[in-house]
C-alpha cells in the first residue's frame, strides 16, 4: 500500500486532504482493496495546526519536514504538497532529494513563471510522478459538459462564465497564503475554462480590496477575469471572496441552449446538479452525486500505481499556471463593484492579448530559476 504525507496542515492540507484520505482509506478497505496507509504523516511547523488536525490513529503529525521524511518509506510515499504557493518549489526540491518521486500538488502550481519553469525542471531531472490538484474537472459534473460540448447537442459553445463566491474574511485575516483574490477561486475555474474551450488568451484582469470594520486587505476582495480562445469561446471568471451567501456555478452558454452546473458548496453534500435548456423543451434538472476531491484522489493513487499518474494532468496545470501569471501581472486593482453579476458590472481595463500555449508537454525557458 501507498503511504500518504501531508505537508502543510491548513485548510487544504486538513479541512480537505486529510479527511478526504480517511474517507479514501476507509472505501478501498470496504472493497477489499486497500489503496493507503493510515495514519497519514503529517507536517506543519504551527503548534496549532498540528494539535486540531486529523482525527486519532488518522495521522501522526511532526513539526518538521525533516521528521517526516524520517518516518517514511521514499517507495511508497505519496507527498501531498499543500503549502503556500511560494513555498511549493522548495519543498517539492527537498522531497525529490530524499527520493520521494510520487506528488500531489496544490493548486496553483507556482507563484511566478520563473518557479513554474523551475519546477518543470525539477520533474523532468528527478523523474517525478506529479499530479496537480483539479477535482473540479475531474468531476462527473465537469464530465458532463465536456460531453455537451464534445457531442455539439445544442450547437457549438459559444462563452462560459463562472460564478465562485464565499465569505472568506476570517481565513483573510488570518492566514497570508494567497496574495491577492486570483490565488483563491480562480486557478479551479481557470483549468475548468481551458479544459472545456481549450487554449485562452488574457483578455481582463481585476481585483478589489477586501474590507471589515476597520481593515482593509489589498486584492483579496474578488476577482474578475475575462479570456477569449482560439476556439471562438469567451470566458468570464468572476468571484467575490466578501459575498454573504457561497455560489459555485458554471454557465455554458451554446448556440441553441445552456447549461448551468452547480458544484457541491462544501463537504456538507456531495451532490451536484445540472439544468439543461434546450431551443425547444422544457428545462432538464439533474441532480448526482459526485465526491469529486475522493474520486480525484483515488483516480491519483490507482495511477500512482500503475505508473501512469500526472502526464495530461501536468500539462493542463502548467497552462493554467502560466496564464494565472500572466493574470498577476496585469491585473488592474478598481473599487468593488456594487454587483458581481453582469459582465459590465467594472468596465474592462484594455490589455493586450496574452496567448498561452495549448496544455502541450510544458517547456522551461533560458533565464529562470
Amino acid at each position: 500500500m501507498l503511504q500518504p504525507l501531508v505537508v502543510g496542515l491548513g485548510r487544504s492540507g486538513s479541512g480537505l486532504h486529510l479527511r478526504t484520505l480517511a474517507r479514501l482509506a476507509r472505501r478501498t478497505a470496504a472493497t477489499g482493496d486497500p489503496l493507503l496507509a493510515l495514519p497519514v504523516v503529517g507536517c506543519d511547523p504551527r503548534a496549532e495546526a498540528r494539535g486540531s488536525a486529523g482525527a486519532p490513529g488518522e495521522l501522526t503529525a511532526v513539526g518538521t519536514l525533516d521528521e517526516a521524511l524520517a518516518r517514511i518509506d521514499p517507495e511508497t510515499t505519496v507527498a501531498h504538497v499543500c503549502t503556500p504557493p511560494r513555498l511549493r518549489y522548495d519543498v517539492i526540491a527537498r522531497l525529490a532529494g530524499h527520493g520521494v518521486r510520487r506528488l500531489i500538488v496544490e493548486k496553483p502550481l507556482a507563484a511566478s513563471a520563473g518557479e513554474l519553469d523551475a519546477l518543470v525542471r525539477l520533474r523532468e531531472r528527478a523523474d517525478l510522478d506529479m499530479v496537480v490538484v483539479s477535482h473540479w474537472t475531474g468531476s462527473r459534473l465537469a464530465g458532463r459538459l465536456r460531453r455537451l460540448v464534445r457531442d455539439e447537442a445544442l450547437g457549438p459553445l459559444r462563452r462560459i462564465t463562472v460564478d465562485q463566491h464565499k465569505p472568506r474574511f476570517l481565513r483573510s485575516l488570518t492566514t497570508d497564503g494567497h496574495p491577492t483574490a486570483l490565488d483563491v477561486e480562480i486557478p479551479h475555474s481557470l483549468a475548468l475554462a481551458m479544459d472545456l474551450a481549450g487554449p485562452a488568451e488574457l483578455r481582463a484582469a481585476r481585483c478589489w480590496d477586501l474590507r471589515c470594520e476597520d481593515r482593509v486587505l489589498p486584492g483579496l476582495g474578488g476577482a474578475h477575469v475575462e479570456l477569449a480562445h482560439p476556439s471562438g469561446v469567451t470566458t468570464l471568471l468572476r468571484s467575490d471572496l466578501g459575498a454573504a451567501v457561497r455560489q459555485r456555478s458554471v454557465v455554458c452558454a451554446f448556440e441553441g441552449g445552456t447549461a448551468t452546473a452547480h458544484f457541491p458548496l462544501s463537504e456538507d453534500d456531495d451532490h451536484a446538479q445540472l439544468i439543461v435548456h434546450g431551443p425547444d423543451s422544457e428545462a432538464d434538472h439533474h441532480v448526482f452525486r459526485d465526491d469529486a476531491l475522493t474520486d480525484f484522489l483515488e483516480g491519483a493513487y490507482r495511477g500512482f500505481a500503475a505508473g501512469t499518474a500526472g502526464a495530461v494532468n501536468f500539462a493542463l496545470a502548467c497552462a493554467t499556471a502560466r496564464l494565472l501569471c500572466v493574470a498577476r501581472e496585469r491585473c488592474a486593482v478598481v473599487p468593488r463593484p456594487d454587483t458581481v453579476l453582469p459582465s459590465t458590472a467594472v468596465a474592462p481595463t484594455a490589455l493586450a492579448a496574452t496567448p498561452v500555449p495549448a496544455p502541450g508537454v510544458p517547456q522551461a525557458h533560458a533565464g529562470s530559476r
